[in-house]
C-alpha cells in the first residue's frame, strides 16, 4: 500500500433541489412584499437571505481545515476492484465537520462513503472501491468531499487529487496444463513428458504394477485409496517470449488486439514462472533477461503494464533473436498482435495464434 498525502484543487458549490425550491419560495415572497409593500414580508425576505447566507458560509466552514490522505495499492490487475484507504483528518482547533459524504469524481452524486462527525483535531477512516479498465500507469481516482451542512439548502464539494501512481498490471488468466503441453512456438516447446522422471507432475490413483516408492502415502492415508506422484521428465528451463509490440496503424482494432496480445504473454508467463521455468521478454525496445521466482513475476508483468506500441521504424524483434549471444537451450515463443504475422515460420517454429492457448 501506498501512502499519499492528498493536495486539494478546486471548491465548487451547487444548488439542490432543496436549495431551488427554497431560493424559488424567497422569490415568490419577495413578489409579494413588493405588491403588497408589508414591511413584515420585507422582514420575512430578509431573514429568507440570511438563511441562504448562513448556509453557504457554514457550509464552505465544515470542509475547511480537511486533509486527505490516500492508502492505495501499488499494483493491481486491469478490471479489478481494489479497495482504497481514504483518511481524513480534520485540523480545526475547535469546530467539528459533520455530515460529510465521500465521492468518486467519476460517478458524482454517488455516495461511496460517509463520516456523520469528524470531531477537531480527530481522523476518519473510509474505504472506498475503485476498479481500472485499462492498463498502464495511473494516478489514483480524483475524491469528492461532499457536505450540504446545515440546512440542506447548498451542496459544497472539495474536489482533492494526489500526486502517486498505481499501476495496473494486464489480466492473468489461468491456462489450462494441456494447453501447455501442446503449445508450439520455435524449436523445442515447454513440454513436460510423463514418465519416469526427476520432476513432480501431479497426482492419479494407483494402476497396479506401480512403482511403490512412487506412493504418496500420506495423501493415500486421507484418501483411504492408494495415489501414485506422477513424475516428468525435466526438459529447457528456460523460456523467451518475442513479443513484436510494433505498432500497426493501418490495422484494424490494434488497441484491442495489442491488449489480447499482452495478456496471452502475461497469463503465459506466469504459469510457466509458476512451474519453476526461467522467463524473460524481448521486444523491440528492451529486453528482461530470464529469471525466476515471484520476483520475476513481478517484474514481467510491471515491465508489460508500462508496455506501449513501438514505433514500426524499430529493429524487428523476431529478427533480433539471432543477434543474442546466449549457449543456452532457450524455448523461444513469439507473439505478435497482426493476424496476418499468426502462422509464420520463424526457424523450426511460427509465431503463436492466440487460439493455439485454451484459458481455464
Amino acid at each position: 500500500m501506498n501512502a499519499m498525502r492528498v493536495r486539494t484543487r478546486n471548491r465548487t458549490w451547487r444548488l439542490p433541489r432543496a436549495g431551488q425550491v427554497f431560493i424559488l419560495m424567497s422569490l415568490i415572497v419577495l413578489l409579494a412584499a413588493w405588491n403588497s409593500g408589508m414591511n413584515l414580508l420585507y422582514l420575512l425576505v430578509g431573514g429568507l437571505v440570511s438563511f441562504l447566507v448562513l448556509s453557504i458560509f457554514f457550509s464552505a466552514r465544515n470542509l475547511r481545515g480537511l486533509t486527505v490522505v490516500c492508502e492505495a495499492p501499488s499494483a493491481v490487475h486491469r478490471g479489478e476492484h481494489v479497495g482504497i484507504m481514504v483518511r481524513v483528518e480534520n485540523h480545526k482547533a475547535v469546530l467539528p465537520t459533520i455530515s460529510l459524504h465521500i465521492e468518486l469524481a467519476e460517478n458524482p452524486g454517488q455516495s461511496v462513503g460517509y463520516l456523520v462527525k469528524l470531531p477537531a483535531r480527530k481522523a476518519g477512516v473510509v474505504r472506498i472501491s475503485a476498479q481500472f479498465p485499462r492498463r498502464g500507469v495511473f494516478s489514483p481516482p480524483p475524491v469528492d468531499l461532499v457536505t450540504t451542512f446545515p440546512f440542506g439548502l447548498i451542496e459544497t464539494r472539495l474536489r482533492v487529487h494526489d500526486s502517486g501512481e498505481v499501476l495496473v498490471y494486464p489480466r492473468v488468466h489461468s491456462v489450462r496444463p494441456a494447453a501447455l503441453d501442446t503449445l508450439r512456438g520455435s524449436g523445442d516447446v515447454p513440454r513436460l513428458v510423463r514418465g519416469p522422471g526427476d520432476e513432480f507432475f501431479g497426482l492419479r490413483d494407483y494402476v497396479p504394477g506401480d512403482d511403490l516408492r512412487h506412493v504418496a502415502w500420506r495423501i493415500s492415508a486421507r484418501a483411504d485409496e492408494l495415489v501414485v506422484k506422477e513424475m516428468a521428465h525435466e526438459t529447457s528451463r528456460y523460456v523467451l517470449f518475442i513479443f513484436d509490440a510494433r505498432e500497426r496503424q493501418g490495422l484494424p482494432d490494434f488497441e484491442e488486439r495489442f491488449e489480447e496480445a499482452i495478456e496471452l504473454v502475461a497469463s503465459l508467463g506466469v504459469t510457466l514462472l509458476s512451474r519453476q521455468f526461467r522467463v524473460g521478454l524481448l521486444t523491440a525496445g528492451g529486453h528482461l533477461p530470464e529469471d525466476e521466482g515471484k520476483a520475476q513475476v513481478t517484474r514481467l508483468l510491471e515491465t508489460l503494464a508500462r508496455l506501449e506500441p513501438e514505433p514500426l521504424s524499430m529493429l524487428d524483434p523476431f529478427s533480433q533473436v539471432a543477434l543474442l549471444d546466449d549457449s543456452r537451450r532457450v524455448i523461444q515463443i513469439f507473439v505478435s498482435p497482426d493476424p496476418a504475422e499468426w502462422g509464420k515460420r520463424m526457424g523450426t517454429g511460427h509465431v503463436m495464434r492466440p487460439e493455439e492457448v485454451v484459458y481455464a
